[in-house]
């Protein structure tokens, strides 16, 4: 094996390792306890107060609703700033800035001449004319079924939309980077910000029945926009923190937990393992 055959090799393998251990760390910040859609029975009175709060705003039919949906998306952008939201977000640019160095080599060992590395599935699913559409559906069907906990998924899962889209697409503007195909805006990955918010709610109120076939399906999304050539590896890292950390931030009131984070070795490289405990 040549010198550089080796090092594409290796390279390609931190890649995977990386996306590996962001998959990891997505889903092990969660209450192992919730069940489908039903909120976590462990939270204090003053979260059961908010939880209460929220499910009287969804089946609410007064004229204020919409001003009231409103006010929480407002509350969102507040909560953001947050140590949790600041832990998720120092080690994803800390995970986009290790892979930075293998951009190239990681595009180039994804786009194989002659050959098609499209992903089928990643491009529509991630886009967030599919995204915002779902969580309304499954707003207005938890609603019409009568289902608290359901119409606050749905709920969750647009206010996740909106607060992953907005600061994605700050960061785009402001950072305005090149895209391995040379279109404008490459980081961060809006798809991988969009599918991760959304695998981090459903995964915060249904576990992992849903939330672990979530996070694949974000993983598989992200990975396809580097073999689409459509994003960097670390576009796409760093987008799926963004996603989780808003995932995390609407779901503030179903948790009350710790964050912890370690080292992670794995094959060919390093990965950061984020866990959570109530």
């Amino acid at each position: 094996m040549t010198t550089a055959s080796a090092h594409r090799g290796a390279t390609r393998r931190l890649g995977t390792s990386l996306l590996g251990a962001l998959l990891a760390a997505a889903v092990a910040a969660s209450p192992a306890s919730a069940q489908p859609l039903q909120l976590p029975a462990a939270r204090s009175t003053a979260a059961a107060a908010q939880a209460q709060e929220a499910s009287d705003d969804i089946e609410s039919r007064e004229p204020d609703g919409a001003r009231r949906f409103l006010r929480d998306v407002g509350s969102d952008f507040k909560h953001f700033f947050s140590i949790d939201t600041a832990e998720w977000l120092g080690v994803g640019g800390a995970a986009a800035l290790a892979v930075h160095p293998a951009d190239d080599e990681l595009r180039d060992e994804t786009q194989k001449p002659g050959e098609s590395t499209t992903l089928g599935g990643g491009a529509q699913y991630g886009a967030f004319y599919v995204q915002v559409p779902l969580a309304v559906a499954w707003w207005a069907i938890g609603h019409s079924k009568g289902s608290e906990n359901g119409a606050s998924a749905g709920r969750d899962l647009l206010r996740a939309q909106i607060s992953a889209g907005s600061w994605t697409y700050a960061l785009k503007y402001a950072t305005n980077r090149t895209r391995p195909n040379g279109d404008p805006r490459s980081f961060p990955s809006g798809h991988a910000s969009a599918t991760f918010a959304t695998a981090t709610v459903l995964e915060q109120h249904c576990g992992w029945k849903l939330g672990l076939p979530a996070f694949a399906a974000a993983t598989y999304t992200g990975i396809s926009r580097i073999t689409d050539n459509k994003h960097w590896a670390s576009d796409v890292v760093f987008g799926a923190f963004i996603g989780v950390a808003s995932g995390r931030t609407v779901t503030l009131r179903l948790r009350s937990e710790k964050v912890a984070l370690a080292p992670w070795a794995v094959p060919g490289g390093f990965g950061l393992l984020l866990s959570a405990g109530g």
